[in-house]
């Protein structure tokens, strides 16, 4: 199997449709001047089911953790997006999240769901440039599908 370049990644966010569900973000722009990004996908919870009759502890399945998304961009207040991004991480308000990883011509991929801003922060350093940096938390499931 080819490796998957990652350049033309891109991710836009908009706003969720009715009852909080996801609403395709695809006609808004991406977030320009990204430097990185990281989806760290999906973690299952483990629920200790264990008696006093068992000499091995067991396990069930629990509830699913969506993940977060950790986004790293230099900073362009001209990027309508940028101002947006900043100003929903203090609004507490679900968005729409669409990453598009690669391309088609690379075998892509897309990851799109339902989260909320929790961080964002500004970096300052000697002789570089200001870069930002925000993360979302994913809300109930996502989908993923190829470019």
């Amino acid at each position: 199997m080819a490796a998957t370049i990652s350049y033309s990644t891109t991710i836009k966010i908009g706003p969720v449709g009715a009852a909080d569900a996801y609403s395709s973000p695809s006609a808004i722009a991406a977030i320009g001047e990204v430097t990185s990004l990281s989806f760290d996908g999906v973690a299952q919870s483990s629920l200790e089911v264990t008696s006093i009759a068992d000499a091995v502890k067991r396990y069930k399945a629990g509830i699913l953790d969506a993940g977060s998304i950790a986004i790293e961009l230099n900073l362009d207040y001209d990027d309508a997006q940028q101002v947006a991004i900043a100003a929903a991480a203090t609004d507490r308000a679900l968005r729409s999240y669409l990453i598009s990883f690669g391309a088609a011509s690379t075998g892509g991929m897309t990851v799109s769901g339902v989260g909320v801003v929790t961080g964002f922060s500004v970096k300052a350093a000697t002789d570089a440039v200001l870069t930002i940096s925000f993360s979302i938390k994913c809300s109930a499931a996502y989908t993923l599908t190829a470019i």
